[in-house]
C-alpha cells in the first residue's frame, strides 16, 4: 500500500520530466538555425556591399526586418538624395551618381543602428619608396578577426576607442590575407578602407599588402569560405567572388589598387617571401599585379583548363603561374621552413636595395627574426593577437613586439 502511494507521484513526476525534456530538446532542434543565424552580425560593415552599374548600387543587411535608411552627400556635406527602402532585412538601392573627390554614404534601418562610411574615389597612382619613416607597425595574417585586430589596434596605441588613428606620423602595413576563415572579413575590409584617409589626415599611412588569400578569392577560389561570410553574396543573389570583383565593385577595385611588394626605407615587405620578381623593379611588378587582375584570364584561372575562344592558353597558363607558384611573393615560405637560404635571401635583398625582408603566410606561435635579423616573420597560429614595430634609430631598426594586453617586448 505504502509502496504504490509513494512510486505514483515519482512516476508522474519522471514522466512530466520527460515531456519537458522532449519538448525542449525539439525546440531547440527546430529553432537551432535560426538561434545561430541571430549570433552573427550582419548589419553594418559587415554586409555592406557596392557595385558599380549604371551608376552606384548600394546593398547592405539589417540584423532584423526594418525599412532600411539611406543619405548620399557629395564632398560638400551638400545632400545628394536620401530615403528609405522597403521592410526586409536586405536593402538595396540604386543612386546614378559617380564618386568625384569623395562621397559620405549613411545606410542602416530606420528602427536600426545607422553608419556612415567615406568612399574615395580610386587612383592607382604608383607608390614612391616611402623615406625616414620612423615608426612602422607591421601585422599579418588577419583572416576576418575583426574584433582581435580592434583590441591589438588600440591596446598597441594606433587607434582609439572610437576607431581614429592616433599613431602620428607612423605607418601601418597590414601584410595580407584579410580573406576567408573568420566571420568578420567584409568588415575588417571596410575598416582598412576607412582607415586609410584618418592615418592619411593625420599625417600616417596605412598599407594593404596583397596575400595569397586575396588573389583566391578574386581569381574564385572560395575554399576557405567562413559560413556567415558565405551567406552574405546569397542575399544579394550573386557569388562571393562577385562583391569583390576588381572593376565592377567597390572594395575590389580598391583592393587592384594595392600593392603585392611594398617598400619603406630600407624594410622590404611581401606576403610569402621573394626569391626574384622576375621584373625590372618591384614598381613593374606592382604594375603587373593589377593590369592581371582585370584580365579574363585571372577571372579563369580556377577553371580546369582556359577557354580559348576568349584568350590564348598559354597567357592562360603563364598568369597561374604568376599566382599560384610556390615561389611567387604570395606563396613562398622557404625562408620561415629553412635556416640555409642565407646566401639567397642576402642576394635578394641586395637586388632590392634593402636590410631586411618582412614577410607573413606562414604562421609560427610568436613574431620572430631569422637569418640574423635580416628575415621578419608576423603570421600567428592565433591571428592578429601580435604586431610588429620597427622604431628607426639612425640606419637601423630597433625591433619590437606588441601583444594583445599591451606589452611591448624586444625582438
Amino acid at each position: 500500500m505504502n509502496y504504490k502511494l509513494t512510486k505514483k507521484p515519482t512516476t508522474i513526476i519522471l514522466l512530466a520530466c520527460l515531456v519537458v525534456f522532449l519538448s525542449l530538446s525539439s525546440f531547440i532542434q527546430n529553432n537551432y538555425s535560426s538561434l545561430q543565424k541571430k549570433s552573427l552580425d550582419f548589419s553594418g560593415t559587415n554586409s555592406l556591399f557596392i557595385e558599380y552599374k549604371d551608376g552606384l548600387n548600394f546593398n547592405w543587411i539589417t540584423n532584423k526586418k526594418d525599412s532600411g535608411y539611406y543619405e548620399l552627400r557629395d564632398s560638400k556635406d551638400k545632400l545628394i538624395t536620401q530615403g528609405k527602402t522597403s521592410f526586409s532585412r536586405v536593402h538595396q538601392i540604386k543612386i546614378p551618381t559617380e564618386i568625384k573627390s569623395y562621397l559620405t554614404f549613411k545606410f542602416g534601418g530606420v528602427n536600426s543602428k545607422k553608419h556612415t562610411i567615406k568612399l574615395q574615389e580610386q587612383k592607382n597612382t604608383p607608390i614612391l619608396t616611402p623615406k625616414n619613416i620612423d615608426s612602422i607597425y607591421v601585422i599579418g595574417d588577419v583572416h576576418g578577426r575583426y574584433d582581435k585586430l580592434i583590441h591589438l589596434l588600440q591596446k598597441s596605441k594606433v587607434i582609439d576607442h572610437n576607431l581614429n588613428w592616433i599613431a602620428g606620423k607612423a605607418s601601418l602595413v597590414f601584410l595580407g590575407d584579410v580573406f576567408d576563415r573568420g566571420n568578420q572579413v567584409t568588415k575588417v575590409l571596410w575598416f582598412i578602407n576607412q582607415l586609410e584617409e584618418k592615418a592619411k589626415n593625420a599625417g600616417g599611412k596605412v598599407y594593404l599588402v596583397l596575400g595569397n588569400h586575396e588573389i583566391m578569392i578574386m581569381s574564385k577560389d572560395l575554399r576557405y569560405l567562413s559560413r556567415k561570410e558565405s551567406s552574405i553574396p546569397l542575399a544579394y543573389k550573386v557569388t562571393y567572388d562577385y562583391l569583390f570583383h576588381p572593376k565592377k565593385s567597390y572594395l575590389g577595385n580598391w583592393l587592384r589598387s594595392k600593392k603585392s611588394v611594398l617598400k619603406i626605407d630600407n624594410a622590404l615587405f611581401a606576403h610569402g617571401g621573394i626569391i626574384d620578381l622576375q621584373t625590372k623593379n618591384i614598381y613593374e611588378f606592382n604594375q603587373k599585379v593589377s593590369s592581371y587582375l582585370i584580365k579574363p584570364e585571372f577571372l579563369d584561372l580556377m577553371k580546369k583548363s582556359p577557354d580559348t575562344t576568349k584568350y590564348k592558353a598559354i597567357d592562360w597558363h603563364q598568369m597561374k603561374h604568376f599566382f599560384y607558384s610556390d615561389k611567387s611573393p604570395f606563396w613562398y615560405r622557404g625562408y620561415v621552413y629553412s635556416d640555409t637560404l642565407n646566401k639567397q635571401l642576402r642576394a635578394m635583398l641586395k637586388k632590392y636595395d634593402s636590410k631586411i625582408h618582412i614577410v607573413a603566410h606562414t604562421p609560427l606561435k610568436t613574431i620572430t627574426e631569422k637569418y640574423n635579423g635580416k628575415l621578419l616573420t608576423t603570421d600567428l597560429n592565433d591571428a592578429a593577437t601580435e604586431l610588429l614595430l620597427l622604431v628607426k634609430k639612425k640606419k637601423r631598426y630597433k625591433k619590437y613586439k606588441i601583444n594583445s594586453d599591451g606589452k611591448i617586448s624586444d625582438l
